[in-house]
């Protein structure tokens, strides 16, 4: 409440990265948590230059590479000729690398009697190197082998311990997981089964639990049915998921405008004055130092995607109905949600795209091997009846359009360009319908298939010739799959 109270009055809505920033706050600790000094503690100190008076012993923890590896200016000349005719003097790259080597020797240099130096392999899960003035020892010292005591291998323990008391290393028993079965069986199946009336349940599918429930139906089960959920605490998302959820929200906004009339220099500008505040309120780590490059790369590629759409929509005479449009229909009796992100219309006519960030190759395989499930769902439920609108993948890192073939848009990339999309789309909906059928036939068998790179073999061998009439099964394990322990067997 505290938190939300801070806020400006101004502000009526939360963005994603104020949300983030309120739920980091509340959930996560201090990264160091400070205690009352203990009596007869350690004097410690955090960097090298901070010992100013002799020392009898030092422990040097981490005596790791933690230094930049270079230094560049903060500033132009024509700024630092400002600040230096006002009498301010900024330090150099030079400034700061003679003050880094003086500020380096200095532990040594203050320790009189003993220094000992821990050099560990890994800090924090990655690998580290040893500090530069590791280096500088080795060429001072001969030997330095018979100081040296390896944890891992104990080599030099008998040195190392006429002056502390070693303890021993104890081998601790390797419980590897196993592998997972090709079903999980339940005694009371009636329990696994759907139940699409009851109003205090989940009683509808979308896009997304149909594709586990057809390929991975235990991911169906555990995420859908029983309810096990990934944390719901925010996090920064990889740079790969922000490009792909901030060029979705620019083509959002973009297509929310009459484009109809728009030209080339029309969509970069109206880019240019969005960008400032879309990426403040849910980019801003775009907008830190040091990734000016990044940004602009991005944005460019947002114009030049724009562009190619709108003029691809203008050519060919299709004007957009809606963005991000919910849609809602019936698989097999049950109600389905989805939302397309974006639809056009031309008479009768409609299409459906679906913008990603990347993975055109992925795109284009998925359509050549019939497997463009979603495709095919949203087309259904845009239409619902036999006329199937017009489908496209539309990937926004390159600008192109992929599609079965050129029937509603001559500039795009045509996977089977003879091909009757209607026909195709057709045979695909009746294959799901099978599938989710077959499916549900095994939960109500108490049934719950596991199929992984391990089992697929056996799934094979089981099913024999029984998947021809099916959608094809994967080769291998789920991807994103947080319930792989849960498969799992500790041997």
């Amino acid at each position: 409440k505290d938190l939300l109270e801070s806020l400006p009055e101004t502000d009526t809505h939360l963005s994603n990265l104020e949300l983030e920033r309120i739920v980091r706050t509340i959930y996560e600790p201090s990264p160091t948590r400070f205690r009352e000094t203990e009596v007869e503690h350690f004097p410690f100190v955090h960097h090298s230059s901070a010992i100013l008076e002799d020392v009898n012993e030092l422990l040097w923890w981490n005596f790791s590479r933690n230094e930049p590896d270079h230094f560049f200016s903060r500033w132009y000349r024509t700024e630092l000729e400002y600040l230096e005719n006002l009498g301010i003097h900024l330090q150099s790259p030079e400034d700061k690398n003679r003050l880094l080597i003086w500020q380096r020797g200095l532990p040594v240099l203050r320790t009189q009697k003993r220094l000992l130096l821990v050099m560990p392999s890994m800090v924090n899960g990655s690998d580290v190197f040893p500090h530069a003035l590791h280096d500088v020892l080795e060429a001072t010292f001969e030997n330095m082998e018979a100081i040296t005591f390896d944890v891992d291998t104990e080599k030099g323990k008998a040195a190392i311990q006429k002056h502390f008391e070693i303890p021993d290393k104890i081998i601790l028993e390797k419980r590897p997981f196993g592998y997972a079965q090709p079903f999980i069986n339940i005694d009371r199946p009636n329990r696994l089964l759907p139940d699409y009336q009851n109003e205090e349940s989940r009683n509808y599918e979308t896009f997304s639990s149909l594709e586990d429930l057809f390929y991975y139906p235990y991911k169906w089960v555990f995420k859908h049915k029983i309810k096990l959920h990934k944390s719901s605490i925010l996090s920064i998302v990889r740079d790969t998921t922000l490009m792909g959820n901030l060029s979705h929200r620019f083509f959002e906004l973009l297509f929310k405008e009459d484009i109809q009339g728009w030209n080339k220099r029309k969509v970069n500008e109206w880019i240019d004055s969005k960008s400032n505040q879309l990426l403040t309120r849910e980019g801003a780590v775009l907008l830190m130092y040091g990734r000016e490059p990044e940004r602009i790369n991005f944005i460019n590629k947002i114009k030049y995607a724009a562009w190619s759409l709108v003029s691809m929509i203008q050519k060919n005479a299709w004007t957009v109905e809606q963005t991000e449009m919910d849609l809602a229909g019936k698989f097999e009796a049950i109600p389905i949600r989805a939302k397309a992100d974006l639809v056009l219309k031309r008479g009768d006519e409609k299409m459906v795209i679906d913008l990603k960030w990347r993975g055109a190759g992925w795109r284009k395989s998925s359509i050549k091997n019939e497997e463009d499930l979603q495709l095919v769902m949203y087309s259904k439920l845009l239409t619902d009846d036999q006329t199937w609108a017009h489908t496209a993948y539309f990937i926004l890192e390159s600008g192109k359009m992929i599609a079965r073939n050129s029937l509603a848009i001559n500039e795009v990339e045509a996977v089977a360009p003879d091909s009757d999309h209607i026909a195709v789309n057709q045979r695909i909906f009746e294959k799901m319908e099978k599938t989710f059928r077959w499916r549900l036939a095994q939960l109500q068998n108490g049934q719950i298939e596991v199929r992984t790179e391990h089992t697929k073999k056996d799934l094979e061998d089981r099913y024999g010739n029984d998947l021809l009439d099916l959608l094809e099964m994967k080769d291998g394990d789920a991807k994103f799959d947080d319930y792989r322990t849960l498969i799992d067997v500790i041997k």
